[in-house]
C-alpha cells in the first residue's frame, strides 16, 4: 500500500517534489497544504503517515512537529543550509537542505517510510543533521542532571515553599536550577521576592519552541538568586499556551545537560485530559514534568483535609518510572494531636501504603519571616524544626549524595 505523504512547501520547488515524490514507488501526495494550519487539520484525520515542510520558511516550531507526530506523521523538514542546525532541533525526523534534489527528498522518505515507527529520528545519509535531542541512553555516556518534580495536593500545602527550599539546599553544594512550570498559579517569584515583568519559562521555552535553545540562552533566561539558577513562571495564567509541553521537555532536557539538579515545581492536582490529544493541553506542563521527573515529590498538607487529599492523589497519580518521595508539611499538634508526626505517619500508611513520609513542622514564624524578606528558611531561620525536615527530604531525593560537576559553585548573585 502506497504511503500517503502531505506536502506543505513553498516556492518555485513544490511542483518538482509532487512529480518525484508521485513518481517514487511505495509513495504518494495526499496533499498539498497552503499553510500549517490547513497541513495540521488534514494531518489530524489521520489521511497523512509522512510530512514534508519548508522548515526554515513556514514558522514550522517544535509545538507542530510534536502535533504532527502525534497525529502519527513522521516529519520532514526541509531547510536552508545555514537554518539546517535550528530545524533539527525541532525534533524533525530528518532534515533535507533546499539545494538538495528531489531525489534526495524521496529518499529520505522511503527511508522514514520502512521505519518501524516514523515519528523516530532517521538518522541516514540523506538527512543534513540528524534529529532533535533525545535522551542518551547508552552506558558510555556521561552522566547527566537528574529532574525533581514537586507535585502535590490542590489547597495550598506548601508545595512550592518546599520546592524552593530544597533547590536552594541542593544548591549549597552542587550546580541546581529551580523551574515555575507551574501554568496555573506561578508563584516563585512571590516567593523569591523577585521583581520579573517577563517569564524565564516562557523565555527558555520560545526558544526550544524555534530550536534555538543552548547553554548560553538558557543562561539568559535564568535568574540568579545565590548560587541558584531560577526559571521564574507565567506573568498571567491565561499565558499558559507559552509553555506548551513539547518547549518545557526540550528545556528540561537542556537543564539535565547544565546543572546537577533542576527542581520543577508544577500545578497541584490530577485531572485527565479530555481535550482530542493533538492540541496542546492544559496542563500539559504539569504532564510533562511527571513524565520526565527522576524523583516525584509529592507534598500534602498535615491535617485531615491535607491528609485525605494526599491519599486520594496517591490513588490517582499517573504511574512514572520515578523514585517517589512523599512530604506532608505545616504538621502542628494542634490539628493532629499531641503526636502530629505518628499521626500523620500512621493514616498514611494505613490508607495510602506510604511508611517512609517525611514529615515537615511548622514553623510559622521561620516561613513567614522568609517569605516576608523573600528569601529561604536556612537564611532566617537557620536551627529550624522544619529546616532540618528538608535537609532530610534533600538526602532523600539524592540518595544521600550531592556531586558537584558543570556549572557547579558559580555564585550568580541577584543584581
Amino acid at each position: 500500500m502506497d504511503t500517503p505523504v502531505l506536502l506543505c512547501v513553498t516556492g518555485p520547488r513544490e511542483p518538482e517534489l509532487v512529480r518525484a515524490i508521485s513518481g517514487a514507488p511505495g509513495l504518494v501526495v495526499a496533499r498539498r497544504c497552503a499553510d500549517v494550519t490547513e497541513l495540521l487539520a488534514v494531518a489530524a484525520t489521520g489521511r497523512g503517515a509522512l510530512a514534508v515542510v519548508s522548515a526554515s520558511h513556514l514558522g514550522i516550531d517544535r509545538e507542530v512537529v510534536d502535533r504532527l507526530h502525534r497525529a502519527g506523521a513522521g516529519v520532514l523538514g526541509i531547510s536552508s543550509p545555514e537554518d539546517a542546525g535550528r530545524v533539527a532541533a525541532l525534533g524533525c525526523d530528518a532534515v533535507v537542505e533546499t539545494g538538495a534534489p528531489a531525489s534526495a527528498v524521496v529518499e529520505a522518505l522511503t527511508r522514514l517510510r520502512s521505519l518501524p515507527d516514523v515519528a523516530e529520528p532517521e538518522r541516514g545519509e540523506a538527512s543534513a543533521a540528524e534529529g532533535g535531542p533525545r535522551r542518551r541512553e547508552s552506558e558510555e555516556a556521561p552522566a547527566r542532571g537528574k529532574i525533581v518534580t514537586v507535585w502535590g495536593t490542590t489547597g495550598s500545602p506548601g508545595r512550592t515553599v518546599i520546592a524552593a527550599n530544597v533547590a536552594r539546599t541542593l544548591s549549597e553544594s552542587a550546580s541546581a536550577c529551580l523551574v515555575d512550570a507551574d501554568t496555573r498559579s506561578p508563584s516563585l517569584t512571590q516567593v523569591l521576592g523577585l521583581v520579573e515583568d517577563s517569564s524565564g519559562v516562557a523565555a527558555a521555552a520560545r526558544a526550544a519552541a524555534n530550536g534555538r535553545l543552548d547553554e548560553v540562552s538558557l543562561d539568559r533566561a535564568a535568574r540568579g538568586v545565590g548560587r541558584l539558577a531560577v526559571l521564574t513562571g507565567l506573568t498571567r495564567p491565561d499565558r499558559w499556551r507559552e509553555v506548551p509541553s513539547s518547549a518545557l521537555s526540550v528545556v528540561l532536557d537542556r537543564c539535565r545537560d547544565s546543572y546537577d539538579w533542576t527542581v520543577v515545581d508544577v500545578t497541584g492536582g490530577w485531572e485527565e485530559d479530555e481535550g482530542d490529544g493533538l492540541g496542546p493541553a492544559r496542563d500539559g506542563a504539569r504532564e510533562t514534568a511527571l513524565r520526565e521527573a527522576d524523583v516525584l515529590v509529592t507534598v500534602g498538607a498535615a491535617d485531615p483535609v491535607g491528609v485525605w487529599r494526599l491519599v486520594e492523589l496517591l490513588s490517582v497519580r499517573p504511574r512514572t518510572s520515578a523514585r517517589d518521595v512523599v512530604v506532608v508539611s505545616k504538621s502542628r499538634s494542634g490539628v493532629t494531636g499531641p503526636s502530629p508526626q505518628h499521626a500523620v505517619k500512621e493514616a498514611l500508611s494505613r490508607f495510602a501504603g506510604v511508611g517512609d513520609a517525611i514529615v515537615v513542622p511548622y514553623d510559622r514564624q521561620g516561613f513567614d519571616t522568609a517569605l516576608l524578606q523573600g528569601t529561604f528558611l536556612a537564611d532566617v531561620a537557620p536551627d529550624s524544626a522544619a529546616l532540618a525536615a528538608i535537609y532530610q527530604l534533600t538526602e532523600a531525593v539524592t540518595g544521600g549524595r550531592i556531586g558537584v560537576r558543570r556549572r557547579a559553585l558559580r555564585g550568580r548573585r541577584v543584581p
